[in-house]
């Protein structure tokens, strides 16, 4: 949507007046934004930088709110560990039927509750010691082109990002560094309170997840979820718009979940790493012989090149090849998801989109 002219004439004249009058009042000003004060020296850099920020959330919060996203509504299917291979570590032991998603009907934006009774954590040192980490998965049953969708805004080494086929490769150590108030957003404080088991024994998960509206996946205000927006990006537009002809249909989510490397694989990682790392001295080393650059450049170049190498290795290699090695477990849920609010079939009672 176009912002009004009366919204941009007054964002503008507000910046231009305050920097008008700093000249007659450098150290007096109060500011405030959106009715809230900005108390401090404008003419150091850093509340400078404050304004800016306060003044920018404040034009998406204006931008957002104008936003006619729709709502959508989900219903939960059966969790079941069909997508478990065969020889999966023993390490915690999940009962499929005690997994319970409340409401029955999501409605999104909104929240809803998941409830996994009797998680078994085994006496064993790698669970107890070790952290996890773990894959999502999803797949939409009529287009078959979403499963192959990438990870959005994954780091260079395949770690973390949104969407599909996502890596989350150090869970406890993440959900520490929450619990220390070290990240901050609105999608990872619905994390908070979750920890890793320390003792072996029977344990309950219970959290309430919400996503009160759409803006958290819309930081730039254009009422277009963010991962749609790069040109990268356009399998992601093609695959929503194909949704949008044939229907929403049936949305199956798998979490794999797999211990993190234990000593003798870090050091069979440790050892690729070093082999990496002579491989590229090498190549270097002869390719530099027609190069007219210094000894800082190289070196600069030497180490981007090196790490880029190690990242391409990790991201394509080991993390596919770690989740298959230490997999401990996999759940499967199903979701129905309705463009409408669900209806309950006179005949089967069962709930359903139509």
């Amino acid at each position: 949507p176009i912002l009004p002219i009366l919204f941009i004439s007054r964002q503008f004249i507000i910046t231009v007046t305050i920097w008008f009058l700093l000249p007659l009042f450098p150290h007096q000003l109060i500011l405030f934004v959106n009715s809230q004060q900005v108390a401090c020296d404008i003419l150091d850099r850093d509340c400078q930088e404050r304004f800016q920020q306060m003044t920018h959330a404040t034009t998406l919060k204006n931008k957002t709110s104008r936003c006619s996203l729709p709502n959508i509504w989900l219903i939960p299917g059966k969790a079941d560990t069909s997508c478990s291979r065969p020889g999966t570590k023993k390490i915690i032991e999940v009962d499929p039927r005690q997994v319970v998603i409340r409401p029955k009907v999501v409605k999104l934006p909104g929240c809803f509750n998941i409830e996994i009774k009797n998680i078994r954590v085994l006496d064993n040192h790698d669970a107890i010691n070790n952290s996890f980490f773990a894959k999502i998965e999803y797949q939409w049953w009529n287009l078959k082109e979403f499963a192959d969708l990438k990870c959005q805004n994954a780091s260079n080494n395949g770690c973390d990002g949104y969407g599909n086929n996502c890596y989350y490769c150090d869970i406890c150590e993440s959900l520490h560094q929450l619990q220390s108030g070290r990240e901050n957003s609105a999608l990872t404080n619905q994390l908070k309170g979750i920890s890793c088991p320390k003792y072996p024994g029977f344990y309950t998960f219970r959290k309430e997840f919400c996503i009160n509206d759409w803006s958290a996946f819309d930081s730039d205000g254009d009422c277009q979820f963010d991962f749609f927006q790069d040109e990268k990006f356009s399998n992601y537009r093609t695959a929503f718009s194909s949704l949008q002809q044939i229907g929403y249909g049936t949305v199956v989510a798998k979490l794999r979940l797999a211990a993190n490397a234990t000593g003798k694989i870090a050091e069979r990682k440790r050892i690729k790493e070093e082999l990496i790392e002579e491989s590229v001295r090498k190549e270097l080393e002869e390719r530099r012989k027609t190069w007219n650059i210094n000894d800082e450049q190289f070196e600069e170049f030497r180490l981007w090149y090196t790490n880029n190498r190690k990242n391409i290795w990790h991201r394509e290699e080991y993390l596919p090849w770690l989740l298959y090695e230490n997999e401990i477990l996999c759940i499967r849920f199903t979701f129905d998801v309705c463009e409408r609010i669900p209806k309950r079939n006179p005949f089967t009672g069962q709930l359903t989109c139509f």
